[in-house]
């Protein structure tokens, strides 16, 4: 009998093994399955999607392949550049911590566009419309610098990459006979599928780093409108210069492409004023160079924002980008990259509060106007606001 009872238990084991292994072997291919669709869904969703651009060309990449600041299938910057210097948890970058944004929503100046539009052909007006986003009127000549004008620093509306201001101190709507975009790189803080989309047939001409025309095409840029540049070329528009110098970072808008299109920082010149635009930037010996080589500056927009020790090649803290200031014989210098949109851990309003004391020390004259405000030669000697206290 007790054979028996041993006999019927081992049979139901062996049962019981067999059934459970199924079970677990269906349950792992599910998991492999569904793992793949996923994989699937996300790669047709970056190849389909328009926001996330479009890609080089063979020809393209062979014709990349000839320039000395692009090897090994990518762009490179002047200097090593590692995009993660040190670790830091995801947790930590998401989690909510009330210093990172502003007590309220920030309420920019409102911009009159035909009144902005409207200028002596010997001055000049600026404006910032928040991050690294510029407005620029020079001798009747509307630029834009980076109009990322949308409402989330990525290709889907993440909440904690929102923008700070649902208001936007100008409609991108009004915005006609745009003579010139500068872009400085493709990240999505900068470059904006909907602002790009929303301006594109008002816009002359498209003056990009290599590679970025690729998804200015995509979205259905007229050819004849845009302009790559490679560093140290030049572009010309009656008595202007724009040229396309080094910056230190990286660039790509997908999983796959990265570095495949270039970053620049660029030298706008012209009889009345020559204003340096940093795009994203870690420090590096380029800023003295270009210093040395265009120089001096009456006008300096320096990356001084989203910085952390994890990433400290491609993003400048406030006492480097003082230091870039001054490689570059500024006389004004003004922090950007910051006020719009959270992507580090830092205060939101740290970059301001720390370059202008740091400037103080040097004796480097700044300017740090709110969003929307425009400013013109007289109004840089003038004292500005601490306006940020207020949120």
């Amino acid at each position: 009998m007790k054979d028996i009872g041993i006999g019927k238990i081992l049979s139901s084991y062996s049962v019981f093994t067999k059934y459970s292994r199924l079970k677990i072997k269906s349950i792992f291919l599910y998991a492999i399955y569904t793992l793949l669709a996923i994989v699937v869904i996300v790669i047709l969703f970056v190849s389909i999607a328009p926001q996330f651009g479009s890609n080089p060309t063979s020809e393209q990449i062979k014709y990349y392949e000839t320039f000395p600041n692009y090897r090994d299938g990518g762009f490179e910057s002047l200097e090593k550049t590692s995009i993660m210097t040190g670790e830091v948890s995801t947790w930590e970058f998401f989690r909510n911590d009330i210093n990172r944004k502003p007590k309220g929503e920030i309420i920019p100046k409102n911009i009159n566009y035909s009144q902005f539009r409207k200028i002596n052909e010997k001055d000049y007006k600026i404006a910032w419309l928040g991050h690294s986003a510029f407005i620029i009127n020079l001798s009747g000549k509307i630029i834009l610098l980076d109009p990322m004008l949308g409402s989330h620093a990525a290709p889907v509306p993440v909440p904690s990459l929102k923008r700070y201001n649902k208001i936007l101190p100008i409609n991108p709507d009004s915005l006609n006979n745009i003579d010139v975009v500068v872009l400085s790189h493709d990240h999505y803080d900068h470059l904006d599928y909907s602002t790009i989309k929303r301006i594109k047939d008002n816009v002359n001409t498209f003056v990009v780093p290599y590679g970025v025309g690729n998804h200015l095409r995509k979205w259905k840029v007229e050819e004849e409108k845009i302009i790559e540049l490679n560093w140290n070329e030049v572009f010309e528009m009656d008595d202007m210069e724009f040229t396309c110098l080094p910056a230190r970072h990286f660039s790509g808008r997908g999983p796959l492409n990265r570095n495949s299109t270039l970053w620049s920082s660029w030298a706008i010149k012209s009889p009345k004023v020559k204003i340096y635009f940093s795009g994203d930037s870690g420090y590096g010996k380029h800023f003295k160079q270009i210093g040395d080589d265009h120089g001096p500056f009456d006008i300096s927009l320096i990356d001084c924002g989203q910085y952390n020790k994890a990433w400290k090649h491609s993003h400048m803290f406030p006492s480097e980008a003082v230091l870039a200031a001054k490689d570059l014989d500024t006389k004004f210098f003004m922090p950007i990259h910051w006020g719009g949109f959270t992507l580090a851990m830092h205060p939101w309003d740290e970059p301001v509060k720390e370059s202008i004391k740091l400037a103080n020390q040097i004796g480097l004259r700044y300017f740090t106007p709110e969003i929307g405000e425009v400013f013109s030669k007289e109004k840089l000697n003038k004292q500005l606001t601490s306006w940020w206290e207020r949120y």
